[in-house]
């Protein structure tokens, strides 16, 4: 709605402009439309820039930010028209009202992105790696809706993450998402799994939500030109029964089966 709003408000004022004789030739009003169009969007985007100023990167925030989710949910709604991205779910019924742990394959950067637009009502955040953290205005949301920061090769402050994630759920201030590849990978054969990450579940005695997702490494390719449908399944979820019975490895095998199966 965001970018058919801009739209709106760009044809707008570029009619209003020539039928009260701003400018007089016809012509000019796909030049108004455009720079209308360009001067509202970096606009908003200006005033996102400012209200995030007030979020603090030192600061650790209990509670979810109504404004900062609604400013992040624009976001993805913007991306996804832009890119001309159609975002098919499918599962979603099998979740509880408790929070979770997510796991999902991992094809693309714009994967977490859509899955907190999906799972807005469950407060979600991601454990994401350092290099995300330095994009302007996306670190602040992300910070702000409890995205966490996974340094790698750094064991100490791996550890304090997951501590810090398994909290976040077991304290019910928000649900994790994190992917056990470790990094994006496009092809359909998936990589090896670290099980490291399931100590989350383990640590905040959770259920784990098993999703896979298709065809957003597809995205770069078509966009803006061509429209790309990407699928987001909720294939099943291993109970807190199953994750207090199992080590991580057999937790990790039986999410990794599951997500198999399903591809």
């Amino acid at each position: 709605m965001l970018l058919y709003g801009i739209l709106f408000l760009s044809v707008i004022l570029s009619v209003i402009g020539y039928a009260v004789g701003v400018y007089e030739s016809i012509v000019w009003i796909p030049v108004v439309f455009a720079s209308t169009f360009v001067v509202f969007l970096f606009l908003w985007i200006f005033i996102c820039f400012l209200c995030t100023r007030f979020i603090r990167m030192d600061r650790e925030y209990d509670k979810s930010s109504k404004l900062y989710w609604w400013y992040t949910e624009r976001i993805i709604e913007l991306v996804m028209q832009l890119l001309r991205i159609q975002l098919k779910v499918t599962g979603k019924e099998v979740l509880s009202k408790d929070k979770f742990l997510f796991v999902c394959n991992h094809r693309a950067a714009l994967d977490p992105l859509l899955t907190m637009g999906v799972l807005r009502e469950y407060d979600m955040g991601f454990v994401a790696k350092q290099e995300i953290f330095k994009i302007p205005i996306i670190a602040r949301l992300m910070h702000r809706c409890h995205c966490l920061c996974l340094k790698r090769g750094d064991l100490k402050e791996s550890a304090k993450t997951i501590v810090k994630a398994s909290e976040l759920i077991r304290e019910n201030k928000a649900s994790i998402g994190i992917y056990p590849e470790g990094t994006r990978n496009p092809k359909d054969e998936m990589l090896p799994f670290m099980n490291g990450a399931f100590k989350i579940a383990k640590k905040a005695h959770c259920p784990v939500v098993v999703a896979t997702i298709r065809n957003t490494e597809k995205v770069s390719k078509r966009a803006p030109f061509r429209k790309t449908i990407i699928y987001l399944d909720f294939i099943g979820i291993l109970d807190k029964e199953f994750v207090e019975k199992n080590n991580t490895a057999e937790i990790s095998q039986a999410a990794r089966t599951m997500m198999e199966q399903a591809l």
